[in-house]
């Protein structure tokens, strides 16, 4: 397996080294994106990411697969940031920042910058952390990365968690052996399913529990896991907690009832054969479409050199046409987009005018119940309950609230982007099937998608208390008077601030949602500026390049055209090398599991 590995990847690299040749002729420098390619070959980097909702012991699993307390731990919801383990001959910490510097520190730093107590919703700015360590388990060209979990008190985690799916090549999804699997889990597993080629299912914490309990919840969560899609060959139960101890003190009993061998044993047979199939599956598919692209390119340059000169000057006025009639469709679905915002906040405002008269009157239904029913409470200790019923009846009615009121815009917005998704690429399929018709070259396909864009700012507004001054005068005035006059002037004021404190809530669930609609309008309408513009590049370069030829004379035109010939022979045939390339591994692999 990792011979055929290794010759695979030769073969890829020489595939690599002939288009780098090619481009160095032609543009004086090498594409970047076959350099990014070649370097993730050459490093074998891959990235192995622990998933799972908080407290699952994560970190924990991470520093007993280390051999050592290397990252920051707790019995509450630490991990705050994105940390990255990679090899390193001695051991370096080093810290990158949201604005694109870098900060050496000291591993005794890191919990400053990483966790939830040292760094709070992440206010020092860190975009990731990375720990450079000399442990055998890294050295095989994996990155293994420790994220915030999901569901935790602090949404802000679950949200730099989502933020990283991108960036997984593999994941360790840890499941907790004294809960069965929630929804939060399932929403995660959801997300990555289709995207990520290999998923490892970790039980954890089984150091609790009876061999029949662990074979019943593993059994549970298996059948979970086979109802949403997944194909499960098994779950591994570990204990990362008892782990990371037998290797500290170097109890070889401890850590083989740990069940971590087992784990290391299954990553170990991935990385010598499933991490190199996805390696070599990943960049045979990037090479192949700039491959695509560069006989795209050469096909309308040929194209651009053989024409008249009347059938050319009509083909570029025609290209020019289509580039117009694009950029103008563009503007018009951002002018449709503004208006669909106001559409969004104006449903937001309806909502909340709805809400606002409904829940006015329900808190103080509340509050006149609760004062007729305790006629003996003192004002001063009145008027605290009362104030403490405001603000939990103000939590829990805008809690159920806002979560409606998500859901109904979230599915709002993504109907409203369904429609101009749909129609961006219709036309851009127009553009492509034009231009192919044009130039009679076929082009790469292309997929416009924009996701919700999300947020954690909402925070609520409760006046606990007024000034103490004017809360000393009321206490004052109240010891004057009788006790049931003092107590209806508490009642009054409840009631007042009952209005306010509502309206003033409604005003930041107006002004945060609307803020998000116009933050993820405004992304849609900034990444719908780019459509199609890559392909126009691509076109504008091959015409340019065929112009600048036509100049040189008919000599100079029958030179570039066997050139030009030559080079998408090349291409074509490495095309094909890495077609072939594909097909062997994906037989063989085939052919193991059904060994």
């Amino acid at each position: 397996m990792l011979e055929e590995f290794i010759k695979q990847k030769t073969e890829i690299l020489a595939v690599i080294e002939d288009i780098e040749v090619l481009t160095k002729e032609e543009f004086g420098k090498t594409d970047d994106r076959l350099l990014t390619i070649k370097e993730q070959l050459v490093s074998n980097c891959f990235n192995l990411v622990t998933l799972g909702q908080f407290k699952r012991g994560k970190t924990t699993l991470i520093n007993s697969l280390i051999g050592r307390e290397i990252l920051p731990s707790s019995i509450v919801p630490l991990t705050s940031v994105v940390t990255i383990l990679k090899f390193g001959e001695e051991v370096r910490c080093g810290v990158f920042m949201e604005d694109g510097s870098e900060k050496k520190i000291r591993i005794e730093e890191l919990s400053d910058y990483v966790t939830e107590k040292g760094n709070p919703k992440n206010i020092r700015g860190v975009r990731c952390a990375r720990i450079e360590h000399p442990s055998s388990f890294l050295e095989q060209g994996m990155l293994l990365v420790d994220t915030p979990g999901v569901g935790s008190t602090f949404l802000h985690n679950t949200e730099t968690t989502y933020e990283f799916l991108d960036h997984l090549d593999a994941a360790l999804f840890l499941m907790s052996a004294d809960v069965p699997i929630s929804q939060v889990e399932k929403e995660l597993l959801d997300t990555i399913k289709d995207s990520i080629q290999k998923i490892f299912f970790v039980l954890n914490k089984i150091d609790n529990l009876s061999p029949e309990e662990i074979e019943e919840i593993i059994a549970f969560n298996k059948h979970v896991l086979e109802e949403m899609g997944f194909t499960v060959h098994e779950i591994l139960p570990v204990s990362a907690r008892e782990a990371l101890k037998a290797k500290m003190t170097k109890n070889d009993i401890q850590l083989s009832q740990s069940g971590l061998l087992n784990l290391e044993d299954r990553l170990g047979n991935f990385l010598a054969s499933e991490k190199g199939k996805i390696i070599l599956n990943t960049a045979v598919s990037k090479v192949k479409r700039i491959i695509l692209q560069k006989l795209s390119q050469i096909a309308i340059e040929k194209k651009t050199l053989e024409a008249s000169e009347e059938e050319l000057e009509n083909k570029i006025k025609t290209f020019h046409k289509l580039v117009a009639n694009l950029k103008q469709d563009r503007e018009d679905i951002t002018c449709l987009l503004r208006g669909e915002s106001d559409k969004l906040c104006f449903k937001v405002e309806e909502m909340l005018k709805v809400f606002e008269e409904k829940e006015i009157p329900a808190i103080k239904r509340f509050l006149q119940d609760f004062f007729e029913k305790n006629q003996d409470t003192n004002p001063t200790i009145l008027r605290d309950e009362m104030q403490k019923i405001i603000k939990d009846e103000i939590v829990k009615g805008f809690d159920v609230f806002r979560k409606d009121i998500e859901g109904i815009i979230s599915n709002s917005i993504q109907e409203t982007f369904h429609r101009f998704t749909k129609r961006s690429n219709d036309i851009m399929c127009e553009f492509r099937t034009a231009a192919e018709i044009l130039f009679e070259v076929s082009m790469n396909q292309f997929e416009f998608s924009v996701e919700l864009t999300r947020d954690n700012s909402f925070y609520y507004m409760v006046q606990e208390y007024t000034a103490p001054t004017e809360e000393e005068v009321k206490s004052i005035l109240r010891t004057f008077l009788p006790k049931s006059v003092s107590r209806k002037m508490v009642l009054h004021e409840m009631m007042e601030r009952v209005s306010s404190d509502v309206s003033r809530n409604c005003g930041r669930v107006r002004s945060d949602l609307s803020a998000r609609i116009c933050k993820t309008i405004h992304h849609y309408s900034k990444q719908l500026k780019d459509l199609g513009s890559d392909l126009i590049k691509q076109i504008e370069q091959a015409i340019q390049r065929g112009q600048e030829r036509r100049k040189a004379g008919s000599e100079s035109i029958r030179v570039e055209l066997a050139l030009l010939t030559s080079k998408a022979e090349i291409l074509e045939g490495n095309r094909m090398k890495l077609e072939n390339i594909w097909n062997t591994g994906n037989l063989i692999d085939k052919e193991s599991k059904q060994m």
